[in-house]
C-alpha cells in the first residue's frame, strides 16, 4: 500500500466519522436534547448549545473538505458514468441545503416567518431526514462505483 492509498483511506474514514457524528448528533438533538432544553437553566443551556454548535461546525468543515477531495478522486477515476454523476449531484445539492439550514436559518426565524409546518421542513428534523437520505445516496454511489469497476 502506497502513501496515496493510505491518505485516501484516512480521508474516507474522516468523512465517515464526520457523517456519523453529524447524523447521530442530529438524532440526539431532535430526540433527546431539544425536549430537555425546556427544563434546563439558561446558563447550562447556552453552554450545551455552544458545545453542540462546535461539534456541528467541526463536522461540517470536515465533510466539506473531505467531500471535495473524494468527489475529485471519484470523478477523475474514469469509472463513473452519468448515473453516478447525477446521484452525486443530488447528494451534493441536498448536503449544501442541509448545511445552509444549519448555518443560516435560526429556529426562531423559521417559526415566526413561516409557521410550524414550514418550520418542520427547514428545522432540525429536516436536517436529520436529509442526513439519512444523504447516507443512503452515499451507499448508492458506492454500489454504482463498484459496478463501474467490475464492468
Amino acid at each position: 500500500m502506497d502513501v496515496t492509498e493510505v491518505l485516501s483511506i484516512i480521508i474516507r474514514w474522516l468523512h465517515a466519522i464526520a457523517s456519523a457524528t453529524w447524523v447521530g448528533g442530529g438524532i440526539f438533538y431532535v430526540l433527546v436534547l431539544r425536549p430537555s432544553l425546556k427544563q434546563i437553566e439558561t446558563d447550562t443551556m447556552i453552554s450545551i448549545s455552544d458545545d453542540f454548535r462546535s461539534m456541528v461546525t467541526t463536522s461540517m468543515t470536515i465533510l466539506l473538505i473531505t467531500g471535495a477531495i473524494l468527489t475529485f478522486e471519484r470523478l477523475t477515476s474514469g469509472f463513473v458514468g452519468t448515473l453516478y454523476v447525477v446521484t452525486l449531484g443530488t447528494k451534493i445539492a441536498l448536503a449544501l441545503y442541509m448545511f445552509y439550514l444549519v448555518r443560516f436559518i435560526r429556529t426562531r426565524d423559521r417559526e415566526n416567518a413561516y409557521g410550524k409546518f414550514t418550520s418542520l421542513l427547514s428545522g432540525p428534523t429536516a436536517v436529520v431526514i436529509l442526513g439519512a437520505v444523504i447516507f443512503l445516496l452515499a451507499d448508492i454511489l458506492n454500489s454504482i462505483f463498484e459496478k463501474g469497476l467490475i464492468s
